[in-house]
């Protein structure tokens, strides 16, 4: 059995979504009925607000605000300081939650001080958990519901191990914080772990989600990989506003 399964094994124990409290996870009031939510990462994190716009575009109680941008992590603060930027938006008054993807530029080497860490030390481990909770524990500090979405699975050739490896790192510290981590890695795969460009909806109908590239998604795709994040806000703002309308809208794509 490879090195990759065993890491397998131990992320599917702890990686699920965080359980739900029984108070409400969105804890501030909503502006004007509307629950404006920033979403946050890098090129999926684009694709991402793709799809959460497009389901959520017949209500009147939710904004998505896409603030992503691509070729950007929590490694390279001197291309775009995320760490900086949530603090920013946290505190802006604007939003009342955060969607954060990010994880795909972020297998390089962190630099700090004059002295390099490479990717998997322990250094780079210690600093890279650092930032990714300030992130999270920042975003929190605003009063922002935090949603931190895995990286969904991608191919062999497109470092999967890595970013299984990132993965399991943002499950760890949303846990210790206390934020939702949304698993996307497992669904989107198949019944033994591996990758497929297919999704089989609950109508049975299957249908190719991914790109060629074995990383991003079809317009479609990302209608599928966004619910997995909607249906768990959507159910959020239903305890959290009872009183508002939160019928859930996911079209022919079934409940994840």
């Amino acid at each position: 059995m490879s090195r990759f399964v065993f890491v397998l094994i131990g992320f599917v124990f702890f990686g699920s979504t965080a359980a739900h409290s029984e108070s409400p996870y969105i804890k501030t009031s909503l502006v004007k009925g509307v629950l404006n939510v920033v979403v946050l990462g890098d090129s999926l994190a684009n694709g991402l607000h793709q799809g959460l716009t497009q389901l959520n575009k017949d209500r009147d109680d939710i904004k998505t605000i896409r603030k992503s941008k691509v070729n950007t992590g929590l490694v390279r603060r001197d291309r775009y300081d995320w760490n900086k930027a949530a603090k920013q938006f946290a505190h802006s008054g604007k939003y009342q939650a955060a969607v954060v993807l990010l994880g795909l530029n972020d297998m390089q080497t962190i630099r700090e001080k004059g002295k390099a860490h490479h990717f998997k030390t322990d250094g780079w481990r210690s600093r890279y958990m650092a930032r990714a909770e300030a992130m999270m524990r920042d975003l929190k500090s605003g009063g922002l519901a935090v949603y931190w979405v895995s990286n969904p699975i991608v191919t062999e050739k497109h470092h999967q191990e890595e970013i299984f490896y990132l993965n399991g790192i943002y499950s760890e510290v949303a846990a210790k914080v206390g934020v939702r981590f949304i698993d996307t890695w497992k669904p989107l795969g198949t019944e033994d772990g591996k990758y497929t460009p297919f999704y089989t909806g609950a109508d049975g109908k299957k249908q190719q989600i991914r790109h060629r590239d074995g990383v991003h998604f079809t317009s479609d795709g990302y209608l599928i990989f966004a619910n997995f994040v909607n249906h768990i806000m959507l159910q959020d703002l239903q305890r959290a506003h009872p009183k508002e309308k939160t019928k859930e809208k996911t079209e022919e794509l079934g409940t994840p």
